[in-house]
């Protein structure tokens, strides 16, 4: 048979067939091979590369981690509308650069570094403060983790983390930095001011025909007609579940007595108390105190500093010591006894007491059984967020579905992305924001996921219906324009009016004159920050009394427009050089080191060479299914 096949082999087909095959292997596959690029590898930095699995298991932990701190589980479109998929590439390129780096140097940790780290980190200690192997591979199973793969990961973490201080790690801040930060922070100003308003500037007359006509042919795009849709909407809370829940006396009763505390405000007070080491000498401080000596003096004689003799101002539940909390909220003010506290014998006194707010139970009998009921809803809310995923599956629409369950249905005729319809009335709807979001995003007959809400609540809906953005016509929009034509022109007028009185207080004339003349009522200013706003006198009013000179005048826009501003600075404070700012310091020192850092990181994947195989990168973002 072998000989048969050579023979046939060397015929003029079967080369003009393998002559195909190499062909193919050349532009499909035997490229990797001379490129050394493989298909599954999302990037590379050096000789590092990243797979799609590590890039996908690194994106999944940022999009969890995000979740959490959101309360509610993001999707693979809303995590990269916050950019996660580009952060974890280049966190990912990063450390792959650094990777490639320390192989290159021949930098390692010998095993027992790498167990110290470990053994030191506090995700893997008891509560006890105590390193637990057992709990150490609990913590690895519940996040994914092999223990050998994370000894690995941590060893490559410590390496990194040894390069990165050795190019950024001993960076100390400028004094000259520190002074100007100092200063951007803390200088402090005043100003004298009036507001300019409308009614203070030449009246605006009525628009003709042509004034419109011709602001609106320069301005078209401003009158435009938004795309509207109409849509369906079905929204379950566990508030809608309420309605058919029971909860009897006993029940209510019995959730009042557990925790009575938990309503209305409880009781404070400002606990002190001192340590002994016997009953005996807490008894003789007690007579002491008994004798004349304050609490004070005994204190600083037991050698207890007033952090440590300080409690807090405290509610029963908060004081752990449950020997103290007792006798500390049966005492009057300044009266003192001896307690057998956790810690040893001390003696306790109340100084301060603010007296809490306790309503009775038959006022907040109605509020403990929607508490309760809330609560069963709450539980009952996935069963019937299951059943109306099934039924819509079966076809049903959302008004069947909201039929069958007793849930609130609505239809909107018409609505745009900011939730205004075309009469300009901002639409009630749940989550707004989120759910018109996703409305824009789908199309009509399309079947959306459901928007989890921020308090447990879901919302359905279907776009029904699609109404195009357009031009509108001159009569569509002349009302508009020539409210939009009376606001430009009043703004003008009113800037005119105010660069006019600047002017005259920058000629010599008092500010409180001048307000005096037109009627507006002067203000004084300050000593204000930068990071302190104003009501009256508005955030860029603030941010220009910071770049205008002493004795400066100056105008802009006021908190309220169309109204002006008009100050005068009468006074900078400038602080004086005081005591180092160990924080301030940290912080800019850490500025300082994390830039060098960058700066070296992308040195080092340019030198090292850097690719993204795109393909590979949409696989790993769920967009195709192969190469």
């Amino acid at each position: 048979m072998l000989e048969t096949l050579r023979k046939r082999a060397s015929g003029w087909v079967a080369k003009i067939l393998i002559g195909l095959l190499v062909i193919s292997f050349a532009v499909w596959g035997v490229a990797d091979i001379f490129t050394g690029y493989r298909g599954d590898d999302v990037a590379r930095v050096g000789e590092t590369e990243i797979t799609v699995e590590q890039y996908r298991s690194a994106l999944q932990r940022e999009i969890q981690q995000v979740s959490r701190q959101f309360g509610s589980y993001l999707t693979m479109d809303q995590a990269r509308a916050l950019g996660l998929d580009g952060r974890v590439l280049g966190r990912l390129m990063a450390e792959a650069a650094l990777d490639d780096e320390a192989r290159s140097r021949g930098l390692g940790l010998t095993d027992q570094v790498v167990a110290e780290s470990i053994q030191a980190d506090p995700s893997f200690r008891t509560p006890g403060g105590q390193f637990d192997r057992s709990y150490f591979e609990q913590v690895l199973r519940s996040a994914g983790y092999t223990e050998g793969l994370y000894v690995a990961e941590q060893r490559r973490r410590l390496l990194r983390q040894l390069i990165a201080d050795a190019v950024g790690g001993a960076v100390k801040a400028p004094a000259v930095l520190e002074r100007a930060v100092d200063r951007y922070r803390n200088e402090r100003r005043s100003a004298e001011y009036l507001i300019v308003t409308p009614a203070m500037a030449d009246p605006v007359s009525e628009p003709t025909e042509e004034e419109v006509r011709t602001y609106f042919e320069e301005n078209k795009p401003d009158f435009r007609a938004p795309e509207y849709r109409r849509i369906a909407v079905l929204h379950l809370a566990p508030e809608d579940l309420t309605a058919g829940i029971e909860v009897s006396d006993e029940e209510i009763r019995a959730s009042y007595d557990r925790d009575p505390d938990r309503f209305g405000t409880p009781e404070v007070r400002t606990i002190e108390r001192i340590v002994f080491p016997s009953r005996s000498a807490a008894e003789a401080a007690l007579r002491e105190i008994e004798a004349g000596r304050s609490f004070e003096e005994v204190a600083a004689e037991a050698g207890v500093s007033e952090r440590d003799r300080v409690l807090g101002t405290l509610t029963r539940r908060e004081v752990l010591d449950r020997g103290i909390a007792d006798a500390a909220f049966s005492l009057d003010v300044d009266k003192v006894v001896v307690v057998d506290g956790t810690f040893g014998p001390a003696l306790v006194r109340v100084t301060a007491i603010e007296k809490g707010d306790q309503p009775t139970f038959e006022e907040l009998r109605e509020a403990i059984r929607q508490e309760i009921a809330l609560d069963r809803a709450a539980s009952r809310l996935l069963d019937i967020y299951d059943a109306i995923e099934d039924d819509r599956a079966a076809g049903m629409t959302l008004s069947e579905i909201a039929q069958k369950h007793g849930l609130t249905y609505r239809e909107f005729a018409a609505v745009d992305r900011q939730g205004m319809t075309p009469d300009g009335v901002l639409v009630e709807l749940d989550d707004a924001q989120t759910v018109l979001a996703e409305v824009f995003r789908t199309d009509v007959g399309l079947e959306a996921d459901p928007v989890k809400g921020a308090l447990d609540d879901w919302t359905w809906f279907d776009v029904l219906e699609i109404t195009p953005g357009r031009d509108r016509t001159f009569e569509e929009a002349r009302a508009q324009v020539a409210e939009a034509w009376r606001r430009e022109r009043t703004e003008a007028a009113v800037a005119a009016k105010a660069r006019e009185i600047a002017e005259r207080i920058r000629g010599g004339a008092s500010l409180f004159d001048v307000a005096g003349e037109i009627g507006a009522t002067p203000g004084l200013i300050g000593p204000i920050t930068r990071a302190q706003i104003d009501e009256a006198f508005g955030p860029a009013a603030v941010q220009l009394l910071f770049t205008t000179p002493q004795g400066g005048v100056a105008e802009t826009v006021s908190a309220r427009s169309p109204s002006r501003v008009v100050f005068r600075v009468t006074a900078i404070d400038v602080p004086a050089s005081a005591a180092r700012d160990e924080a301030l310091s940290a912080n800019i020192a850490n500025g300082i080191s994390n830039d060098i850092i960058d700066q070296y990181l992308q040195q080092l994947e340019t030198a090292l060479g850097r690719s993204i195989n795109q393909q590979a990168l949409r696989l790993a973002l769920g967009e195709t299914d192969d190469f």
